[in-house]
Formats: structure tokens, C-alpha cells, sequence
């Protein structure tokens, strides 16, 4: 990505500003639809003016949404595979998980 910036307000009046590399760091929270009001408006217009940022985002968004789609519905893992797992764990990371009876 390139260096462009963006000036967006944190209030009104005031402007501040977003970078690409701004603009990547906020994406989760955009996507997750956590970013204040005015930041979420400062990266949405940076994205409107950077097709570098766009197509970055529209890959980040993909990606998200392609992992989501892969998940199994919720189904617990059976107890031995659970202590098979711990197991491992308990093993190469010298843990001391218990084991399910």
C-alpha cells in the first residue's frame, strides 16, 4: 500500500489523520463493527479514495467471510478426541490439562 492519507474528524471540527497503514490496522474492527462512529466514517471514505486499501479490504473481507462460511455447526468434540488433545498438549507444551472421565 501506498502512503496516502486521509483527514478525518474525531469531532467535527477537528480533523485528523489515517494512513494506509491505519486503515489496515482498523479493518478487523470495521469488519466486527467496533470502531467509533467517526473513525468507522474516516476509514470508510479512505477506502472510497484508495483502491490499494480497497482491494486489500475486499480481500480481508473475503477471507473472513470464506472462513465463517467452512465452519461445522457447533457439535462437541467427543471425549476422547478431547483427551487426545489434552494430551498433546499435556506433552509438547508441558501442560497439565486434566483429563475428561
Amino acid at each position: 500500500m501506498n502512503d496516502n492519507s486521509f483527514d478525518s474528524s474525531a469531532n467535527s471540527d477537528k480533523l485528523e489523520r489515517f494512513e494506509c497503514r491505519d486503515i489496515t490496522a482498523r479493518l478487523g474492527e470495521l469488519v466486527d463493527n467496533e470502531l467509533p462512529q467517526n473513525e468507522k466514517k474516516a476509514v470508510e471514505e479512505h477506502l472510497d479514495v484508495c483502491p490499494e486499501c480497497a482491494s486489500f479490504f475486499a480481500s480481508y473481507r473475503h477471507v473472513i467471510q470464506s472462513a465463517a462460511e467452512l465452519r461445522e455447526p457447533e457439535q462437541p468434540l467427543q471425549v476422547d478426541v478431547q483427551n487426545r488433545l489434552r494430551q498433546a498438549l499435556n506433552t509438547r507444551l508441558g501442560l497439565n490439562l486434566p483429563y475428561i472421565a
